[in-house]
């Protein structure tokens, strides 16, 4: 051995004693405290990982609300708008147009084309006479214990149904449509003013338009009736003028036509 390795091992011999000693228990503390950080992390990464769930969920759920329709407000009761389409009838227990006098109760249909003569109001004043073809009818509760405050109309004329300012979506006749409400002047056709609904649809190309008119003096009950009524139609295929025909009930007999 050469003096410079002798020298080297002198030296590490006079430190030895300064080196650390190892401790056991400075080694389970050590340990201790590491699965502790360990244990914190997770946590901590844990409780970010639930914050930023938590976070999604949220954001989420406020999507979902905000794509949440609108409550609709104000709209017509079911009596008002329609009722599921009624079993179809057998041809021989359907009736035509309602009669002038008291009619039974039962089941009675709209469709027909009548032609009727009337004067021609482009020949100021004359007596020159023009046949008109008409699908307007009316019928009224005229008969006891009926008031005859309560009218129906049903008119048909040809072309696609227009929009009108107030009117509500609905279902006629198992056909969608459009339904409003509205005041009518005092001698509209022939009535007293008081609050009207009409229902109108586009059935095969005919625009449809039932008018339910109550005058004053007109029961709760009636109108109720005449909303059964008008729920109680349903369009049924026919080889006429419209190609079709409406099918409806009369459940009383105080109606009569006019």
């Amino acid at each position: 051995m050469n003096d410079f390795k002798h020298e080297i091992r002198n030296t590490l011999r006079r430190h030895e004693s300064d080196a650390p000693t190892f401790d056991a228990s400075d080694a389970r503390r050590a340990a201790g405290r590491t699965r502790h950080r360990q244990i914190v992390n997770v946590a901590g990464a844990g409780i970010g990982t639930l914050v930023v769930v938590v976070g999604l969920v949220a954001g989420l759920s406020g999507l979902v609300r905000a794509d949440r329709p609108p409550t609709v407000l104000d709209t017509p009761s079911p009596s008002q708008t329609s009722v599921p389409t009624p079993t179809p009838h057998e041809a021989e227990d359907v009736h035509g147009w309602p009669g002038a006098r008291r009619n039974a109760a039962g089941v009675y249909s709209w469709g027909k084309v009548y032609s009727y003569v009337t004067r021609d109001p482009s020949q100021n004043g004359s007596h020159d006479k023009r046949t008109v073809s008409s699908t307007d009818r009316w019928i009224h509760n005229g008969n006891p214990p009926g008031s005859g405050a309560v009218n129906i109309f049903v008119e048909g004329d040809p072309g696609r149904l227009l929009t009108h300012r107030g009117e509500t979506s609905v279902t006629v006749a198992g056909h969608e449509g459009s339904y409003r409400q509205f005041i009518v002047a005092d001698g509209w056709r022939g009535l007293s003013s008081g609050p009207s609904e009409e229902w109108m649809v586009d059935i095969q190309g005919t625009t449809v338009t039932i008018t339910l008119a109550a005058e004053p003096g007109a029961l709760e009950a009636e109108v109720a009736e005449a909303h059964e009524i008008i729920g109680s139609i349903y369009v049924d295929p026919q080889d006429n003028e419209l190609g079709f025909q409406l099918i409806f009930t009369l459940p009383t007999n105080t109606w009569d036509s006019g």
